[in-house]
């Protein structure tokens, strides 16, 4: 019997430092956001109780070694499906599917890809914007990149003065924008015509298919009954009345 089944408990790798997608309020202690929510919720339809989720900090870097490696069971954390990714854990259905962006000083002369010729660029450690804008390098002369370790170094390097913009999910980015002291320093500009889309999944171990398979049913249950749209509206509006 698997370990979930055994336990009647889940451990999901999830973010704590993007308000509004998953949050470890360094204060009281509780964690909130988007994801964490889906969690909860996914937990609720698995064993109908959403306390039965447990939480477990997990960086863009090492996600996939925290999952395989028995940290946790599952990862809800902004995890981008990809083709290279999939040979090391299997995904659920999309959960969320967003694009490429930018988050620039209000004012900033760059308006899109091609304005970040020159420019300091800061994305995440481990993520598919780091691999994305570093391919793109020899299209924008002069630019170099601001490595930061997690998705919050992102606006903090661009608040900073240390890089010029910063590339990240627009759902990330909208987030961290909402949820910074002063939003209106920040604009966030759409550069997904210039790269594919990003479709966020659920990761598990390779092979769990027991997991695998409850969460995608209970993915699809959420998805279409419009709760997984409402549970991202909400913690962007919760953002916006903090």
């Amino acid at each position: 019997m698997d370990r979930f089944q055994s336990d009647g408990r889940l451990i999901a790798g999830v973010s704590f430092d993007i308000p509004g997608m998953g949050y470890r309020n360094p204060q009281t202690g509780a964690v909130t956001g988007f994801e964490t929510d889906l969690a909860r919720a996914v937990g609720e339809r698995i064993f109908g109780c959403a306390d039965r989720v447990d939480f477990f900090p997990v960086t863009d870097a090492e996600r996939i070694q925290d999952l395989q490696e028995g940290r946790v069971d599952f990862v809800a954390s902004q995890m981008t499906i990809t083709p290279d990714r999939a040979e090391q854990v299997d995904f659920s259905v999309p959960y969320c599917v967003t694009r490429e962006g930018l988050l620039v000083p209000a004012g900033s002369s760059i308006a899109g890809f091609e304005d970040l010729r020159g420019k300091r660029i800061a994305v995440t450690g481990g993520s598919i914007s780091l691999r994305r804008m570093r391919a793109a390098l020899p299209c924008l002369p002069g630019a170099t990149l601001v490595i930061t370790p997690l998705s919050a170094g992102n606006l903090v390097a661009v608040d900073a003065g240390e890089a010029d913009a910063a590339s990240n999910d627009m759902i990330n980015l909208t987030m961290l924008r909402a949820g910074s002291s002063d939003p209106e320093r920040y604009a966030i500009i759409d550069i997904g015509d210039r790269f594919e889309p990003k479709p966020f999944g659920m990761a598990v171990r390779k092979g769990d298919r027991s997991l695998l398979d409850v969460l995608n049913q209970a993915i699809a249950s959420l998805e279409t009954q419009g709760q997984i749209d409402r549970m991202r509206d909400n913690a962007l509006a919760s953002l916006a009345r903090c």
